[in-house]
Parts: C-alpha cells; sequence; structure tokens
C-alpha cells in the first residue's frame, strides 16, 4: 500500500488505510528522516485535532517516536495547527507531527509533518519520506498505547501550547481597537480545535462573544468540519437572531477560516483575503507585496496595483506561499480556500489569527463587511466574482480529460479570445474581457477543480457551461 502525502500532509479513511500500523511506518520514516537531518536530537512535538480516534493515533505516534530514541512534548488536549507551529519555532524543536486531516469528512483522519520552520513539510521532504516508505521500515512498537504510560518514559514530556500562541496574536491585532469599539460576534468552534482560543482571546478583549459547538464531537455534528457551506447554517442562524455584527468560524484544526456578515449570509474567502489585505497595508501600515495562489481572486492584484505592492504567484498549496511569506517581503500570503499565512508569524495558514483580524478591522472602521467590500470595488474599478466547481470523473473519462487539460488550449473560450494562458498549477486561461478559468486535476480525488472569476453572475454561469462543454464533449 503507497501511502502519499498531498499539499498539506497524509490522509485517508480510518480503519482502511489509516490504521495503527500505518502511522506507526510514517512515523518510523519521518524519524529516520530527522536522524539524516540532524534534527532528532532537537525533539518533537505531537499534537492532535478532535476527530475520532486522533488522540489515540497521536500517542502511538509519540511512542513510535520514543522507540526511535526521539524526545516527544505531546500536547495536554486537541489543539490548532496554527499553535502547533508556533510551539515548534518557539520551542527549537525539530519539528510536528499533527494526527489531523482539517477540514475533511469526520471518516478521514491525517498525519501533517512539519520541520522545524513550523510549516508544512516542503515536496522535497514529503518525496524523501514517500521514498523511505518504499523501502523497509523499522517499526519498533506495535498497536496502540495510553497516554498515561507514554508519560512514564523521561523523555515524553506533556505541554500546552495555548498560552505562548495567544500571547502572539495579542501581539499581531490591534487588541487597543477591539477594546474601544466592542463587537457583538458569533463564534462556531465546528466542535473543533479553536474553542478555548478564539471565542476567548475576543472575550477578552471587549467582544460580546456568543459560542457554537464549543466541544468535541467526533462526527462534528454530522456536517464536514470545513467553515463555509451547510456546516455553517447555525452559524448564519445566530448571527441573525442575536444582531451580531459577523460570525466567524474555524475549520477542524482551525488553519481555516469562515465569515458570515451581519445579515447571516457567508462571504467566500477570495474576499476576505481582499480585505485583510487591503487592511494591513492601507490602514495598519504594513510593508510589502502579497503571494497568492493561482487559483486566487485577481482582486487582490487591483488592490496591490493601487497600494504600489507586488503580486506573486504560486501553486495551489500554503507551503508555496509560506516560502514568500519566509522572505519579509509580503504582507501575507493567500489562497482561495480560506487560507492566509501572516509575515513574522507561523509559516502555516492561521484561522485563528485571521478571524481575529477581520474582528479587529470591522472594529477599526465601524463598518460593515458588506460596505468594505462595496469599497474595494469602487478602488479596484470593478466587481470581482469568483466560483469553484468539482466536476467528478469516471475511470474511463478521467485520462481522456486529462490529457485534454495537458494539450494544445483553446483560442475562444465562452465567446470571447483566450488572450492568455498559465500553466502554473493545472490550466488557467486568461480571457479578453478580463474574466480567467482554471482548471485543475485534484491528486487526491477522481474530480477536475473548476475556479473561475468574472464580473456578474450571467458571465460566471456562461464559464461554468463553456468548461463543462470544453472538458466532455465528446468524451463520453
Amino acid at each position: 500500500m503507497a501511502i502519499k502525502f498531498g499539499t498539506s500532509g497524509w490522509r485517508a479513511l480510518i480503519a482502511e488505510e489509516f490504521t495503527f500500523a500505518n502511522v506507526r511506518r510514517v512515523v518510523a520514516a519521518i524519524a529516520r528522516h530527522l536522524a539524516q537531518t540532524g534534527d532528532a536530537a532537537r525533539g518533537v512535538l505531537v499534537g492532535m485535532d478532535t476527530r475520532f480516534l486522533a488522540d489515540r493515533f497521536a500517542w502511538c505516534a509519540a511512542d513510535e517516536f520514543l522507540r526511535h530514541g526521539i524526545a516527544v512534548s505531546l500536547t495536554d488536549r486537541d489543539a490548532p495547527t496554527p499553535a502547533i507551529a508556533h510551539a515548534v519555532v518557539r520551542g527549537g524543536l525539530g519539528g510536528a507531527v499533527n494526527l489531523t486531516a482539517s477540514h475533511n469528512p469526520p471518516q478521514y483522519c491525517g498525519l501533517k509533518f512539519s520541520p522545524a520552520t513550523g510549516a508544512a513539510a516542503p515536496t522535497e521532504v514529503t518525496d524523501e519520506i514517500e521514498e523511505i516508505l518504499r523501502g523497509v521500515v523499522e517499526v519498533r512498537g506495535q498497536g496502540p498505547v495510553e497516554r498515561d504510560d507514554l508519560l512514564k518514559n523521561d523523555g515524553c514530556t506533556l505541554i500546552s501550547v495555548r498560552e505562548p500562541y495567544l500571547a502572539r496574536i495579542e501581539e499581531i491585532v490591534d487588541v487597543q481597537a477591539l477594546e474601544a469599539n466592542p463587537q457583538k460576534v458569533v463564534v462556531d468552534c465546528l466542535y473543533g480545535t479553536c474553542r478555548g482560543y478564539l471565542p476567548e482571546f475576543l472575550m477578552d478583549h471587549g467582544c460580546e462573544v456568543k459560542v457554537l459547538h464549543a466541544y468535541r464531537d467526533a462526527f462534528f455534528g454530522g456536517h464536514t468540519p470545513e467553515p463555509s457551506g451547510r456546516s455553517l447554517d447555525e452559524l448564519s442562524q445566530a448571527v441573525r437572531d442575536s444582531d451580531a455584527v459577523i460570525g466567524l468560524a474555524c475549520d477542524g484544526d482551525a488553519d481555516r477560516f469562515g465569515v458570515v456578515d451581519s445579515t447571516g449570509h457567508y462571504v467566500n474567502s477570495n474576499m476576505i483575503l481582499a480585505l485583510v489585505f487591503w487592511h494591513l497595508a492601507r490602514y495598519r501600515g504594513w510593508e510589502g507585496g502579497i503571494a497568492r495562489s493561482v487559483a486566487t481572486t485577481s482582486l487582490v492584484d487591483a488592490l496591490a496595483a493601487k497600494l504600489g505592492r507586488e503580486v506573486h504567484q504560486t501553486p495551489v498549496g500554503i507551503k508555496h506561499l509560506a516560502e514568500w511569506v519566509a522572505t519579509g517581503t509580503v504582507v501575507m500570503g493567500g489562497e482561495e480556500s480560506s487560507g492566509i499565512c501572516f509575515r513574522d508569524h507561523v509559516l502555516d495558514k492561521d484561522g485563528i489569527l485571521a478571524c481575529s483580524v477581520v474582528a479587529e478591522m470591522l472594529a477599526r472602521s465601524s463598518r460593515t463587511v458588506r460596505q468594505l467590500i462595496e469599497d474595494l470595488y469602487v478602488e479596484a474599478g470593478r466587481r470581482y466574482l469568483d466560483g469553484r466547481l468539482n466536476l467528478r470523473l469516471t475511470d474511463e473519462v478521467a485520462p481522456l480529460i486529462r490529457e485534454r487539460l495537458a494539450g494544445k488550449p483553446p483560442e475562444t473560450f465562452a465567446g470571447v479570445a483566450v488572450r492568455g494562458v498559465d500553466r502554473t498549477d493545472g490550466l488557467k486561461l486568461l480571457l479578453a474581457d478580463d474574466c480567467w478559468v482554471m482548471l485543475r486535476p485534484s491528486g487526491t480525488e477522481p474530480v477536475v477543480r473548476m475556479y473561475a472569476e468574472a464580473y456578474d453572475e450571467g458571465r460566471l454561469d456562461e464559464l461554468v457551461a463553456a468548461t463543462r462543454e470544453f472538458l466532455f464533449e465528446g468524451a463520453g
């Protein structure tokens, strides 16, 4: 069975591919990698999210590291991915293993490896770990273990990552603005790791906070723990019922954000990325440009041009954006899948910080999210409406579709000329009317992901129809 790492770790179905035996194999491979780099002597941090068996998988991982002679700091409870990343850098550790499947459905678990930088492991590192896994891996333990037994080992220490992380958030966010203009906020923890973090941070700085789902439910209330769509229906209703100015949410491991405006409508992540960049660059005075993935809104390009800032485009995946953030030359790295990596902070997505900055932005401006978006459209000179669609492929059609995407691109699309082609990640068609469409095969599912941006809803519909025709005409 080949274990493959995606853009943010290895994820698989619990009890099928994701088993205690396979967790030990992956950890043993990571232990060998750390021994080769010399980082094993610095010890590792092991954490987990709230999903089914995540804690027991984490204890299993810790036990395997200990059996390979690597000291382990074990989180005292489920913890947000950004808090784990912060603890790695702050403690000078050799890396971290986080048992999380992030926003995936509850039947999945995952293992994310971060090196000493705290960032998601780059592709060359995960490729090396996969190569080790293709050979003979020396697994030294067997089956699950109990936490109390782990703590009998002198090399295992139980730690809290919460207080140092929240102290860092307090340094970044303008808490004086929050306290000077208290906001009524609803926070949906989605049964995940942001409980005890985001709601308490906002309360401590003057916000009146109504909290939803701040307890562990390994099945996430019957939804996927992604801060969008049906998962936010209760948040939307609570915002309307309580007359709050904003609804905020994080996914299962709190690296992604979700925002609902004062009317209870979901605000897509592209708009939040643009708002946060504009706020930090123009009103907070943060210097630098912005890094964005190729699938992310061109609105940030228009705003960057207005500010005289550079835009750096990357493939999809926060690890690519983090490389730019690490240089210190950008305000932030952002991608349309609800991820922001902030300068002078952890080199990973941080949904808790993103939500806190949104609350700060409203407090400083005394305007609603909708009003702020309209302000951005005025600054940019046009409207930017985006759409995303997963187009499922059958086994018979998939090879033909992949061949079509890799072949010669069309000269016209949706009735206008194609003025440019971008193959940074998949196929992106830049159209003569300043709209665009991007098609990218998923590395983990039998789907092609379609991203598009247009100036109104009617044009978006035309782009979707043209995409279906381009992909599937004659393909069966």
